[in-house]
C-alpha cells in the first residue's frame, strides 16, 4: 500500500453499508468476554481468547467492540498490535463492521486525534512501537477497553508499559492463535484467564478452515549440533541457516515442490525460509527453474512488498518466499500449498506457519503442507505434533488431519497395550513374590520350585526371560491351572476352557498341543456321556506358538460383543476374584482337601485340619475358582498338588 493511501487510511470517513455475518461460535466468544467484562470479578479484567488462525479474530474483536458500545456504553477502544500488516487489516475491519464510528491509526506519521468530548464510538488502532513513544498524548482514562492482537507477545516490555499507563480499571482482551510464549515468560502477568479456547482441529472438523494434507520430506541435515537461543529456546538462526542453506538441500526443495506441482497442480505457495540469504538463494533457485517467485523480508521496502502481496493473490507469483514475514496478520487465502523449510523447536510457530494455508478459500479443497525434517529431531516440532504425535519417526504422504489422528490412536493403544503388559506382568510377579497362593504354586514343578523361586527374584525386571511352561504360567496374567502333571487348563466362559497338553518326546523338544472345549449343554446329557467337545487349535513343538494362539482366542473373545453386553475380563486382575469366596465355594474346597488328607495323611505329616481351615477361609473368589475348576477336570492331581504346598509352606517358611 502506498505511503498516501496510508493516510487515507488514518483519517478515512468512508462508511460501510454491509455487515459482516457471525458464525456461531464467534458470537458466543463474544458472549463469553462480555459475561467476563460485565460481571467482573476484583478491580481489573484481563482476557483471553485462543483461537486458530482463520477463526476471524479480528471479525471477532470489532464485534466485540459494537456490542459493547451499543449495550454497555463502551464509547473508546484501543486496539493494539505490534505489526504494521495487523494493524492495516484491522482498521479495514472495523471500519466495515463499524461504519459509523470514528476510526484512527496511531502509527509512523499516522497520528491520532484525540477528543473526549465526542460522543460517539471512536476506535484507535495502534502500534505498539509508536503509541509507546506518545503515551503522554493520551489520559489515563481516555479508553473504556483495550484489544490486544496477537496477544501471546503481550508479556514485552513495550506492552507492559502502555497497559501500565492506563487505569489498570480498563478491561484488556487479548487474542491469539496461541498462548504460547518462545521466550517461557508467562502470560499470567497479562492474562488473568483465558475464556474461550477453539483449535486447529476443531476448526477443520467443522468446516470453519480448509483441510491440511501434510506430507514429509526427509532431508539428510542432522541439527543436533545447531546452537539453541537461551532465550527463545529455539534454533539460532544464522547457525540454521548455515546448516540448511546448502545447494544440496535446496535441490531437494525445489525438486519436491515440482514433483508436488505436477501431481496437485499448485496455484499458490508459501514458502517459509530461515533468514534473508536462505530467501534469497531460494528465490534465485526457484527462478533459475522457470517458477514464478517472489520474495519479502524485512529489508523489502513497504510499498514493494504491498504489491508483491497483491500479485500473489492475483495468481501472478506461484511461489512467495519470506522469513519471518508472514507467520502473522496476513490474510492470504488463496494459499494451496506451504513449504516449512525453516525447522523450529516452538509449536506456537508451526501453528502460525500451517495456519496461514487453512483459510477456506473457492479456489482450492484442500492445502498441501510439505514439511522438510531432517536425520535428528533434537527437539524440533512437525507436522504430526499437531495431533499429539510426539517425536514421530514415520514419514507421511498427504496425510490428513483424520490420518494423522488415526496414527495417534495407533501409537496411543499400542503405548497402552505394551504399558498394560507391563503392568500386568509387574503385578503378577510382585503378586506372586509377595505371598502367591498356595495352589498358584502347583503351576511350577516341585522339585525345581525354590530354584525357579530364585530365579524370579533376580529376574524381576527381565521381560525376555525364556518362555517355556516352567516360566510362563506362574507369570501369565491369565488364572491357568494345573490339573495333570503335563496339561494345564484356562477356564474361558460357561464352562468352556482350553487345555495346554505337553507331551514329552525322547531326543526331541516336548511337543504341545492346545484344545478348545466347549461343554455340552445340561439338558442334551442325558443322551450322552460326554461331557465336553474338543477342537484341536495348534500342535506344536514351539510353546510360545501355543500360547500365541491362546491370545488370539482370548482377543477374539474380547472383543466388544454385538449387543453391547459387557466384555469379560480373562484376567486374574478381574475385580470380581478379589472379593472373598462364597461359604459354598469354602465348603466344597474344605471337604475335598481334608477328604485326601484323611486318605493320606502320612503324605502330609505336618499338615492338619486347622491348618486346612485356615488356608480356606483367606480364599478369595478368583483362588477358589481356580481350585474348583481344576478339580472339575481332575478330581485327584489338584488337590495332591495342593496338599503337597501347603505342607511344604508350612514346613519352610
Amino acid at each position: 500500500m502506498m505511503i498516501r493511501e496510508v493516510f487515507k487510511w488514518c483519517k478515512s470517513t468512508v462508511r460501510y453499508s454491509s455487515t459482516l455475518q457471525l458464525r456461531d461460535y464467534q458470537q458466543h466468544v463474544i458472549e463469553r468476554c462480555i459475561e467476563r467484562i460485565v460481571n467482573k470479578q476484583g478491580s481489573k479484567v484481563r482476557i483471553g481468547v485462543s483461537l486458530a488462525t482463520g477463526g476471524g479474530k479480528t471479525v471477532i474483536f470489532c464485534n466485540l467492540i459494537k456490542q459493547l458500545s451499543e449495550k454497555y456504553g463502551f464509547l473508546r477502544t484501543l486496539v493494539l498490535a505490534h505489526r504494521r500488516e495487523l494493524v492495516m487489516q484491522a482498521s479495514g475491519t472495523v471500519r466495515k463492521c463499524i461504519p459509523d464510528g470514528i476510526v484512527q491509526i496511531e502509527m509512523g506519521r499516522c497520528v491520532a486525534s484525540l477528543d473526549q468530548s465526542v460522543k460517539r464510538l471512536e476506535v484507535v488502532i495502534a502500534s505498539t512501537q509508536s503509541l509507546i513513544r506518545r503515551l503522554e498524548n493520551y489520559p489515563r482514562d481516555y479508553f473504556d477497553l483495550i484489544i490486544i492482537d496477537e496477544a501471546h507477545h503481550a508479556v514485552a516490555n513495550s506492552y507492559l508499559k502502555i497497559l501500565d499507563h492506563y487505569d489498570s480499571a480498563v478491561p484488556v482482551v487479548g487474542f491469539s492463535a496461541t498462548f504460547e510464549r518462545a521466550d517461557n515468560k508467562a502470560l499470567s502477568t497479562v492474562m488473568d484467564e483465558i475464556v474461550y479456547h477453539r483449535g486447529i482441529l476443531e476448526m477443520i472438523n467443522d468446516k470453519w478452515l480448509c483441510e491440511g494434507k501434510f506430507t514429509t520430506v526427509n532431508i539428510d541435515c542432522d541439527l543436533s549440533k545447531v546452537e539453541i537461543s537461551s532465550g527463545t529456546k529455539d534454533f539460532k538462526l544464522d547457525k540454521l541457516s548455515s546448516a540448511l542453506n546448502t545447494e544440496q538441500l535446496n535441490e531437494i526443495v525445489i525438486n519436491s515442490y515440482l514433483h508436488k506441482r505436477a501431481q496437485n497442480g499448485f496455484k499458490s505457495t508459501l514458502l517459509f525460509a530461515v533468514d534473508i540469504k536462505h530467501v534469497e538463494s531460494l528465490y534465485q533457485l526457484f527462478c533459475h527453474r522457470g517458477v514464478t517467485a517472489g520474495y519479502v523480508t524485512s529489508n523489502t521496502p513497504t510499498e514493494k512488498r504491498d504489491q508483491i502481496v497483491r500479485d500473489f493473490k492475483a495468481g501472478k507469483i506461484e511461489v512467495l518466499i519470506n522469513c519471518g514475514i508472514f507467520t502473522e496478520g496476513t490474510d492470504m487465502p488463496n494459499i494451496d500449498c506451504i513449504l516449512l523449510c525453516r525447522p523450529t523447536r516452538s509449536r506456537s510457530l508451526l501453528i502460525q506457519m500451517i495456519g496461514r494455508g487453512l483459510r477456506l478459500h473457492h479456489s482450492k479443497k484442500h492445502c498441501h503442507i510439505i514439511d522438510f525434517v531432517g536425520a535428528s529431531n533434537v527437539g524440533v516440532v512437525s507436522v504430526p505434533t499437531l495431533a499429539g504425535i510426539e517425536h514421530f519417526e514415520g514419514t507421511l504422504q498427504d496425510a490428513t488431519m483424520s490420518d494423522l489422528l488415526k496414527i495417534k490412536e495407533e501409537i496411543v493403544l499400542a503405548k497402552n497395550r505394551q504399558l498394560e503388559k507391563e503392568e500386568a506382568y509387574q503385578e503378577s510377579f510382585h503378586a506372586w513374590l509377595n505371598g502367591i497362593d498356595s495352589f498358584d504354586l502347583t503351576l511350577s514343578t516341585f522339585d525345581n520350585f525354590q530354584s525357579f523361586y530364585d530365579q524370579q527374584q533376580t529376574a524381576s525386571a527381565v521381560t525376555d526371560l525364556a518362555l517355556d511352561d516352567r516360566t510362563f504360567f506362574p507369570t501369565s496374567v491369565y488364572p491357568w491351572v494345573k490339573f495333570a502333571k503335563d496339561g494345564w487348563a484356562f477356564s474361558l466362559h460357561n464352562g468352556h476352557h482350553l487345555r495346554l497338553y505337553k507331551q514329552n518326546i525322547k531326543d526331541q523338544a516336548p511337543e504341545y498341543t492346545l484344545r478348545l472345549y466347549r461343554e455340552i449343554p445340561h439338558y442334551l446329557r442325558d443322551k450322552t456321556d460326554v461331557r465336553f467337545i474338543p477342537r484341536e487349535l495348534i500342535k506344536t513343538k514351539e510353546f510360545t506358538k501355543a500360547i500365541g494362539k491362546v491370545t488370539e482366542v482370548v482377543e477374539i473373545l474380547s472383543k466388544t460383543t454385538d449387543d453391547n453386553s459387557p466384555v469379560k475380563n480373562f484376567t486374574r486382575f478381574a475385580k470380581w476374584r478379589k472379593q472373598p469366596a462364597s461359604i459354598k465355594q469354602k465348603q466344597s474346597i474344605r471337604q475335598k482337601l481334608q477328604t485326601r488328607l484323611n486318605n493320606d495323611s502320612s503324605s502330609y505329616p505336618s499338615l492338619s485340619s486347622t491348618d486346612i481351615t485356615t488356608f480356606v477361609d483367606k480364599l478369595n473368589k478368583g483362588e477358589a475358582s481356580n481350585i474348583l475348576f481344576a478339580t472339575s477336570l481332575a478330581s485327584v492331581y489338584p488337590v495332591k498338588s495342593l496338599l503337597r504346598v501347603l505342607e511344604y509352606k508350612k514346613v519352610k517358611l
